[in-house]
């Protein structure tokens, strides 16, 4: 190498440069530079702390990740106005779980609050160790962002909002865990979100296998309350063959209009009624349970039924115990675990609003409001032919 000593000032000048630039390339990575999709419509990427000591973004995606992947990833430019669809298909029903996702032991993760105290994905691998048949515990000391609550009449038990588990408890056995918890709407909670929460409780239940599942926030610029949740699930041992879907849940309640930047709401006629629920989504459990519920004709119980409803979200301002219309769903297919005959003359509790039915002492049937419960006595078949459904509570 020559001695700059001896150079020229210019040309002393163009060694230095030189071999900075030399410098410079060996500190920059040898492969292309991470890809990452934000949870929120900031467009951020959402790091997720993990029990098990790992980290990392939404969908895993990457520069690696397939066009699937990247597909399966909702974003709020990707969702339409709320028409009375309650619950829509994302990528034809796929979930963007990815091969490493699929091939993890059992994990439960939740993201780091944002800096607007906002919640980000949460993602479990569903199992028999992380189902719970607990009471829910109090969760009323969070205050989810957004948190504004009013009551309203005609709004089932009365409060507005839901302090919305993105895993349910009855799936991960989580209380009052803020990183987990946010601002729903009663019918986004206790019936969009819930329909789903059972098909995964109840497939875990009765199998005792696995589910991947991911529950993401969706929001919009600087909005405090998510205007919806991306649900994304598929079971494990069979590759999707029991569970598998892929939805957005809108946050919203009809007769009610929703200020989503600060929580606010007041009363109005231009949010429809639900049109259409979780049965109206592509869902691979839906089409088995149509099938069974078809052999039912037959004098054969269709599965169901056996999700615990406390896991649910919640029911008036903190989520006591929600219940959800799942009938949809489950329609002369649900199966009691208990002990009492089908076709036996009982006395029962009905919540007229979301068609379920319960044993007088149920805990449930105590925070049905007076206006939706309704004294029963008959047979649990005639119930389930007028489209009601057994509570996973008291499971009658």
């Amino acid at each position: 190498m020559k001695d700059t000593r001896t150079l020229s000032l210019p040309q002393r000048i163009a060694a230095a440069l030189a071999a900075l630039a030399l410098a410079f390339s060996f500190a920059l990575p040898a492969t292309g530079c991470t890809v990452s999709i934000g949870d929120n419509a900031t467009g951020s990427g959402n790091s997720i702390s993990s029990s098990d000591g790992s980290a990392g973004t939404y969908g895993g995606s990457s520069a690696t990740s397939s066009d699937n992947v990247q597909s399966a990833q909702a974003t709020i430019a990707d969702i339409p106005a709320y028409t009375g669809a309650l619950c829509i298909d994302i990528n034809h029903g796929t979930p963007g779980f990815t091969a490493q996702d699929e091939a993890r032991g059992t994990f439960m993760q939740f993201s780091d609050l944002d800096f607007e105290g906002r919640c980000g994905t949460a993602f479990a691998r569903i199992g028999p160790d992380t189902v719970s048949n607990e009471k829910r515990g109090d969760i009323s000391q969070v205050h989810p962002s957004g948190w504004v609550q009013r009551k309203y009449s005609f709004v089932d038990d009365g409060m507005l909002y839901n302090r919305s588990h993105l895993i349910a408890h009855q799936l991960c056995g989580e209380n009052a865990n803020e990183k987990n918890l946010i601002t729903g709407t009663r019918t986004f909670n206790a019936v969009g979100m819930l329909y789903y929460e059972e098909l995964v409780g109840d497939y875990v239940r009765s199998t005792g296998n696995h589910v991947l599942y991911r529950v993401t926030p969706l929001f919009a610029a600087n909005d405090l309350v998510a205007r919806g949740v991306q649900m994304e699930a598929k079971s494990v041992e069979d590759d999707g063959e029991a569970v598998q879907f892929n939805v957005f849940v809108y946050n919203v309640e009809p007769g009610v209009a929703i200020d989503y930047v600060t929580g606010e709401s007041w009363e109005s006629s231009e949010t429809p009624q639900v049109t259409s629920k979780g049965s109206a989504t592509i869902t691979t459990a839906a089409a088995a349970r149509a099938d069974k519920a078809a052999g039912n004709a037959n004098g054969n119980k269709a599965d169901s039924g056996s999700g615990n409803g406390a896991g649910s979200n919640g029911s008036g301002g903190d989520g006591a115990g929600s219940e959800s219309n799942t009938s949809d769903a489950n329609g002369a297919g649900s199966n009691s675990t208990g002990s009492q005959s089908a076709s036996e003359q009982q006395d029962y509790i009905l919540n007229v609003k979301n068609k379920k039915f319960h044993k007088p002492d149920c805990s449930a049937a105590s925070d049905i409001s007076s206006a939706n419960k309704q004294d029963f006595s008959g047979t649990r078949d005639q119930l389930i032919a007028r489209g009601y459904s057994p509570c996973g509570i008291c499971k009658p």
